[in-house]
């Protein structure tokens, strides 16, 4: 019996080290906060463009496949921020105060659905807004506005930002966990890491 007492023990001291704080649920870093994106594109192919609002791209894409339930994202043969000349990145980090990692692999699916999107995305006025453009099983990719004015990109430059933070931020070892901030310098940046969702 106490074999077992300590055995339990020390499972449930496991499980508070490896646990996210209570206060990490849906919390950004830093003061950010969630607002709404709003996405530009076209979805038939020879309709004007048109324009959704929600508060995470996963809402977009039901509103997209709702307008035209036979609605596909185009092919990408390429992946590399070369499509985008004009961008250049600011600093990244991997060190957010008071905000717990994600796992990898979870990101990594996450990274993989942003590929490819197309489109103008927008983001409300800031500074420190984000929006959640991907989540899944607690791991999250947020676009965030650090401008007071409202901000349009290519959507297409989250997922290479993103991929950005794995590459620099994974932790080496058997938990394979990421959290990390890429910015830009339109003073906007990625940010992934623990949500729940």
């Amino acid at each position: 019996m106490k074999t077992f007492s300590l055995l339990s023990s020390l499972s449930m001291a496991a499980a508070a080290i490896v646990s996210p704080p209570t206060n990490a649920f849906n919390q950004l870093p830093n003061g950010y906060t969630l607002g709404n994106i709003t996405w530009k594109g076209n979805v038939t192919n020879d309709g004007p463009e048109v324009s959704f609002t929600g508060p995470s791209f996963r809402d977009i894409e039901a509103q997209i496949f709702q307008m035209n339930p036979s609605f596909t994202w185009p092919e990408q043969n390429t992946t590399g921020l070369s499509d985008f000349p004009e961008k250049s990145l600011g600093h990244l980090t991997c060190d957010l105060a008071n905000f717990y990692w994600a796992k990898k692999f979870r990101i990594d699916d996450g990274i993989n659905y942003l590929k490819g999107k197309t489109g103008r995305c927008y983001i409300e006025a800031g500074p420190k807004v984000c929006s959640r453009i991907s989540c899944s099983f607690h791991s999250a990719i947020f676009w965030c506005n650090d401008n007071d004015t409202p901000l349009w990109i290519d959507c297409g430059l989250w997922s290479q930002y993103a991929q950005n933070i794995v590459d620099a931020c994974t932790i080496d070892d058997p938990s394979q966990e990421v959290k990390g901030q890429q910015f830009d310098t339109d003073n906007w940046n990625i940010i992934v890491g623990y949500s729940e969702c």
